[in-house]
């Protein structure tokens, strides 16, 4: 994963900006926002639905 500095909104390679010469820290993952867990969680739910409406489907 590249390093990103924030004050150039650039990638850098290193571990200090050849721009403006910062230092760059290792970037912190953000966590996943409440709205996706509820999709996620959602989904699968219906997902699960409608296998089960395809069994019933199924075995009549």
């Amino acid at each position: 994963m590249t390093k990103w500095c924030e004050t150039c909104d650039r990638p850098v390679e290193g571990e200090v900006c050849e721009v403006c010469g910062n230092p760059i820290g290792s970037p912190t993952p953000e966590p996943m926002p409440l709205r996706w867990k509820f999709f996620v969680v959602a989904t699968a739910i219906y997902l699960v639905w409608r296998l089960y409406q395809l069994i019933v489907w199924l075995t009549h």
